[in-house]
């Protein structure tokens, strides 16, 4: 059998990294360093995810399901849900859905799908047995586990003409990473090891790659792999029971009760993959029992049948593109009104609850940008402390509002404690504006509303759509105004429970 490859492995990773999965690779490490960071918040993640209206969506429904939300505690926010079910929770589930988004359009589909069905599924039994065990930050596992075969689910999704030549290798019963190395030239978990080292994957996925064991973790992820593989020759096979009795004696559990856990597991693995989006890849883990017909699986096959598979698939109505900048709804704001009040209640940071007020004046009145500016103990500067939306990075750094003359319109805002809609018509600005501040704002208009915590301005909420350049009406300066004074009513609250 010659050998028929046409790129390196170095080759594949610039292709995927450039051409094929630039969103993944640069979400994975923005999502990876906001969780890693010593000085990360709700906002970091929070930000990353809002920048896909679809993501959010998403996001926001998963977070809200049994599986990952038992205590039914509505999420609205993305803030909201890093605070109930966890940042490392967040990072699993965004990276899992830009996975499947990324190789959703890809080739070689039956193959592909098969690589995803038997990720997820081996995610699934990894995280559960970190559990069982308690093994620390179970999330990493899982996501380190998903991301294992990572080199294989992008060559299938992108392959040029030596995925049939591999397919053919396959079929004809040679192993898989002989197959691999005689048709490529290298085996697929290189081109994993190159993907983990060029887009930052994480230490545990590098550990396990590279066959080093300083992360006892990377256990679980052989076993979750194992499992998964030998499931996929059927829960009675041989292999099967092999892989089961070894890991019940490694963990001393009982074999009949490791048994009953994997195949817990296994159906476990099919729903959260559909929670995911992939529909298709769901229909790939093998069930250790017929499981019962619900009226949902008959609506979801009914549909397959006359329609194809992708027309069954939620994830692609999903995926469609979507307005860059959110639209005003009021209901939405009214949800996360409710949600803040319960956020007090519980006591969280001031931080998390001026991140969740910028994600409901964003989503909510649906502004391009929302920011808090903070003001400086001396009550002479206010600075950008979060921002969501439209020059995050550049208004975090640079921007930094003087308001000791009075004729300045924020030192004006701040002083009568009042909100105020600045005009775009510099007739009827009503103050001045410095050229460094209109410099990294734009021009107005900008709605603008003090935070008041004990009747003390301690910066400004403000929000505008300088970027789409949509008009702001009086109607969306009432909602932002009547929004931010529950929130100033919120932590006023906070402030008082100390």
């Amino acid at each position: 059998m010659a050998a028929k490859h046409s790129k390196n492995v170095n080759e594949w990773v610039k292709q995927l990294s450039d051409d094929d999965m630039p969103v993944f690779s640069g979400t994975v490490s923005s999502v990876t360093d906001a969780v890693n960071s010593e000085r990360t918040s709700a906002s970091d993640v929070a930000r990353i995810v809002l920048k896909d209206a679809s993501l959010t969506t998403r996001l926001l429904k998963v977070s809200n399901s049994f599986h990952f939300n038992p205590t039914k505690q509505q999420i609205n926010t993305v803030s909201r849900a890093v605070m109930v079910i966890g940042f490392d929770q967040v990072r699993a589930l965004t990276l899992s859905m830009v996975l499947v988004d990324n190789l959703g359009k890809g080739q070689n589909r039956q193959k592909l799908v098969e690589e995803m069905g038997m990720a997820f599924h081996a995610a699934t039994q990894a995280q559960e047995l970190a559990v069982k065990v308690k093994a620390k930050n179970p999330e990493d596992i899982f996501v380190a586990t998903l991301l294992s075969r990572l080199g294989q689910m992008a060559f299938w999704a992108f392959a040029d003409e030596s995925a049939d030549a591999l397919q053919a290798a396959l079929d004809s019963g040679v192993t898989e990473t002989d197959a691999e190395s005689e048709i490529l030239g290298f085996p697929l978990i290189s081109l994993t090891r190159g993907l983990s080292k060029s887009w930052s994957l994480g230490e545990l996925l590098d550990d396990y790659v590279n066959g080093r064991s300083t992360d006892t973790r990377t256990t679980f992820i052989n076993y979750g792999n194992a499992l998964a593989g030998a499931a996929a020759q059927g829960w009675d096979s041989d292999e099967t029971e092999t892989v089961i009795r070894e890991m019940a004696e490694t963990l001393n559990i009982k074999t009949a009760d490791l048994k009953d856990m994997a195949f817990a597991n296994a159906r476990k693995a099919k729903e959260v993959t559909k929670l995911y989006g992939s529909y298709e890849a769901s229909r790939e883990i093998p069930q250790p029992y017929l499981p019962l017909i619900d009226d949902d699986d008959i609506e979801h096959d009914e549909s397959e049948l006359v329609a194809g598979d992708r027309a069954a698939e939620p994830e692609q109505e999903s995926t469609e593109p979507a307005p860059i900048f959110p639209e005003a709804d009021n209901d939405y704001l009214m949800s996360v009104m409710e949600e803040i009040a319960t956020t007090v209640q519980d006591k969280a940071s001031l931080g998390i609850v001026l991140e969740m007020v910028l994600e409901g004046v964003y989503r909510g009145v649906g502004t391009d940008r929302a920011m808090f500016a903070i003001l400086n103990p001396e009550r002479t500067h206010l600075s950008c402390k979060y921002v969501l939306g439209d020059a995050e990075d550049t208004l975090t750094t640079a921007l930094k509002i003087d308001i000791r003359k009075q004729e300045n319109v924020f030192h004006q805002i701040i002083s009568t404690k009042k909100a105020r809609l600045i005009s775009g018509d510099p007739k009827n600005l009503g103050g001045t504006l410095s050229r460094d501040t209109l410099s990294l704002l734009g021009t107005p208009p900008y709605i603008v509303m003090p935070a008041i915590v004990r009747n003390k301005v301690i910066g400004v909420f403000m929000a505008d759509r300088n970027a789409s350049g949509r008009d702001i009406s009086q109607q969306d300066f009432l909602a932002f105004q009547q929004f931010c004074q529950q929130a100033n009513m919120g932590l006023t609250f906070l402030a008082m429970q100390g």
